[in-house]
């Protein structure tokens, strides 16, 4: 698993490229991690090049968008393939953690919440 991290505006990107599966979570795990501690809890997994997910990595994006979201943080994840968005969609995991087709749409739609909660 490849993972590069940009930053804009507060907002991370994670752009993972492989295959996100039991034995490739630590990275993505630790790397979140990371960012928590530093306080940034707005994160976006681009996934535009992971090729497969199984029952461990969509586990592992459930559980992170619970996480960043009791410390009032966010997760959205995009550029979903066919084949991995037909097993967020089977799982109902895209009612759990918000689905954007592109990274674009997803930044706008932290930004709207980063807005909000400092509205609130």
């Amino acid at each position: 698993m490849e993972i590069s991290v940009e930053v804009d505006s507060n907002i991370i990107c994670l752009k993972l490229a492989g295959s996100l599966v039991a034995s490739t979570l630590d990275g993505v795990k630790t790397q979140v991690q990371k960012l928590a501690e530093k306080k940034y809890v707005h994160i976006i997994f681009d996934m535009s090049r992971v090729d497969f997910v199984d029952s461990s990595g969509l586990g592992m994006c459930i559980s992170t968008a619970r996480e960043l979201d009791a410390i009032s943080g966010k997760l959205v994840c995009c550029g979903l393939k066919e084949n991995v968005q037909k097993l967020f969609t089977m799982t109902r995991a895209d009612q759990k953690i918000t689905v954007m087709t592109t990274r674009r749409d997803a930044f706008d739609n932290l930004l709207v919440k980063i807005q909000d909660a400092a509205k609130a």
